[in-house]
């Protein structure tokens, strides 16, 4: 596989190195829905433990079978490391990632002007977003990907196999329910749209059928009794049982997520484009694959910005297609270089993103705390303190056998002080306590300029790791 223009191996890694520091959780799914299962699946861990996700039967299996896959696989090599373990995960999904957005990428390149090709190239895998998110094995990013991939054959100019396109289609819906909207949109947009062959896209939806029949088996397997939890989760979804558990909020909040966390200069620049190909063509895929899902996650009561994570495959091509519009539209005002220079500043903020977001840990950084605990105790037990709430969870998986995590107002010495660590925000100010040694902090340091700079309401707070030194503790 070659990229034009580009050097694959240097994209490679990039998508390498995020993995490499990407350690820890994006979202607490990620260990609840994916790890926490496999390791039940792999008798480590009792039923009682698992989510209600599991218990109620509304999540595909394909991802923690592939998971446990891969750590039977590391046990009988003697690998067992947690962090090696995950790291893993991080690197097969991103290798799963360079394939499908290079397809993706040559594939929508048919719809650009050739004079934009490069830019494509370049934001599909330089856009901070793509190499941050899709390193992540979690639903939202395999949805994604599965997802473009069958996108991406729908697209080709030379015809690819419908069928396929519906066995991708339908393993994106089955390994995340929610991101089906954006394969319907497809098809619908290819029927109304690009008027394709009806039998064709007959046989997209018998793709569709037999992938989700094949992994309901692999689910029920899995579960130990006939399930199909495509359907409870619609059911739970329809309800209102699956949303109960989590905070309403207002339907414009994911756009404000947007703006906020893609940053301000690069989240108001995706909007833009997208305003700009609605208004200048109406008819473009983008358009009927992100307002459909836009329009469904709206009504949803609950917002999380993973949410939203199925649509960063779209965005560098949504980027360089409002561009592309404008162009056409406006092709001798466009040729200015007052444009390019008033798109420097985000290229700016897009590279500043990119390596913050590349050398900063997943998440609050508890699991690289834990790493860190891990690196200077190795397999012996360590008692963890936690001066906070249920964010600063360290799960069993990540800790060595015999170790013990407690959330606690105030630090208690134990009778083995040299293994006893605190896990604290570096806002309760624990340098003043004598007894106490700082080992990391969560976050490289060289980075706290940026991160601070741009909490914005949430203020920078990292979480810092101490050990006890003595038995004195006066805090």
């Amino acid at each position: 596989m070659r990229l034009p223009s580009l050097n694959l191996w240097f994209c490679a890694a990039v998508f390498i190195t995020a993995a490499w520091f990407g350690v820890g959780l994006q979202s607490e799914d990620e260990f609840q829905h994916v790890i926490l299962i496999a390791e039940h699946l792999r008798g480590h861990v009792g039923a009682e433990a698992m989510p209600i996700d599991f218990q109620a039967q509304w999540r595909g299996m394909l991802l923690p079978v592939i998971a446990t896959g891969v750590f039977e696989t590391c046990a009988f090599l003697s690998i067992t490391d947690p962090f090696t373990l995950t790291l893993l995960l991080r690197l097969i999904t991103a290798a799963f990632a360079l394939w499908v957005m290079h397809g993706l990428a040559r594939s929508a390149k048919h719809t650009l002007r050739m004079e934009h090709h490069q830019a494509l190239d370049t934001l599909n895998w330089f856009l901070w977003l793509v190499p941050i998110l899709l390193i992540r094995f979690t639903g939202e990013t395999w949805s994604a990907l599965l997802f473009a991939r069958g996108l991406a054959l729908l697209l080709d100019d030379k015809p690819r196999s419908a069928l396929a396109i519906g066995l991708w289609w339908g393993a994106a819906v089955i390994v995340r329910p929610a991101a089906a909207v954006l394969p319907v949109s497809a098809w619908l947009w290819s029927l109304l749209v690009k008027k394709d062959d009806r039998a064709r896209l007959a046989l997209i939806i018998g793709g569709g059928m037999i992938a989700i029949a094949i992994l309901t088996v692999i689910d029920s397997i899995c579960y130990g009794t006939p399930a199909i939890p495509l359907w409870n989760y619609f059911v739970a979804a329809i309800t209102g049982q699956e949303s109960a558990r989590f905070t309403a909020l207002p339907w414009f909040h994911h756009g404000l997520f947007v703006i906020k966390y893609a940053t301000i200069p690069i989240g108001a620049l995706l909007f833009a484009s997208l305003g700009i190909l609605l208004w200048l063509k109406p008819r473009h895929v983008l358009v009927w694959l992100i307002i459909p899902f836009l329009i469904a996650h709206a009504i949803i009561p609950t917002k999380e910005l993973r949410f939203l994570f199925p649509l960063v495959v779209l965005m560098p091509w949504l980027l360089v297609a409002a561009w592309d519009a404008l162009c056409e539209r406006w092709p001798r005002t466009m040729q200015r270089d007052l444009w390019l220079r008033l798109l420097f500043p985000f290229a700016v903020v897009n590279l500043v993103a990119l390596v913050v977001g590349i050398v900063t840990p997943a998440g609050n950084g508890r699991i690289k705390l834990a790493q860190e605990i891990s690196k200077r105790y190795g397999a012996q037990a360590v008692h963890i303190d936690a001066l906070g709430d249920w964010r600063m969870a360290v799960p069993a998986f990540y800790l060595s056998a015999g170790s013990s995590f407690v959330y606690v107002d105030r630090i208690v010495p134990s009778k083995e002080n040299d293994r006893h660590v605190v896990i604290a925000k570096a806002s309760s100010d624990l340098e003043r306590v004598q007894s106490l040694e700082r080992i990391a902090t969560a976050t490289p340091e060289w980075t706290h300029r940026f991160l601070r700079c741009y909490s914005l309401e949430d203020g920078y707070d990292p979480l810092v790791l101490y050990r006890l030194t003595t038995e004195n503790i006066g805090h």
